[in-house]
């Protein structure tokens, strides 16, 4: 198990040069292209595994409030994209977003929800942004789809560490995640 995180965590580091989720990543139409982006954006599948790994340390109601926050920050942040709006340092917030919650893996023993829950909900809404921006055709589709995926990554999270019930696995996904958030940040200076 030990080693299979650690390649993780290289593949996770080294396939990490780019926030994908900024306009111009690939066709972003209809409702396959909205499931897949979460799978296919390192950013957004470190983040949305993170939130779940975050998750199963958490209460049964605190599980399901940083659920309901989560797709509503995302839905409300895909709505601002799709309207036009511009959110600033929407990259560096995505970024932020994947260091912020590797560093709360690492060091927390369980989030608190006071931190926990408006963190979700801010980074959320970034990325759902990033989300909005990107559509190109069948926007509804595409919301819909990528928060369905998004719910599937946060509840694959969860499983995952409830599953394992390893304090070490918890440390190692953050710090994988940590190491993604570090050069995804690094990323923007260049």
């Amino acid at each position: 198990m030990k080693k299979l995180i650690t390649l993780l965590s290289i593949s996770f580091a080294a396939n990490a040069t780019n926030a994908f989720a900024h306009p111009g990543h690939d066709v972003a139409s209809g409702a396959m292209a909205g499931f897949m982006h979460p799978f296919t954006g390192i950013d957004h599948l470190v983040a949305l595994l993170c939130v779940g790994v975050l998750l199963a340390g958490a209460s049964h109601r605190v599980r399901w409030q940083g659920i309901i926050l989560m797709v509503s920050a995302l839905a409300l942040g895909a709505g601002i994209g799709l309207a036009g709006f511009v959110l600033p340092a929407a990259e560096w917030m995505i970024a932020l977003s994947v260091l912020v919650a590797g560093v709360m893996l690492v060091w927390a023993h369980a989030a608190r929800p006071l931190l926990l829950l408006p963190g979700i909900a801010i980074f959320a809404l970034f990325h759902g942004y990033a989300h909005g921006v990107e559509v190109t055709g069948s926007s509804v589709a595409f919301v819909v789809a990528f928060l369905v995926a998004s719910v599937a990554l946060v509840g694959a999270g969860s499983y995952a560490t409830l599953a394992a019930l390893r304090p070490a696995t918890r440390v190692m996904v953050g710090v994988s995640a940590t190491l993604v958030g570090i050069v995804l940040a690094v990323s923007r200076f260049g």
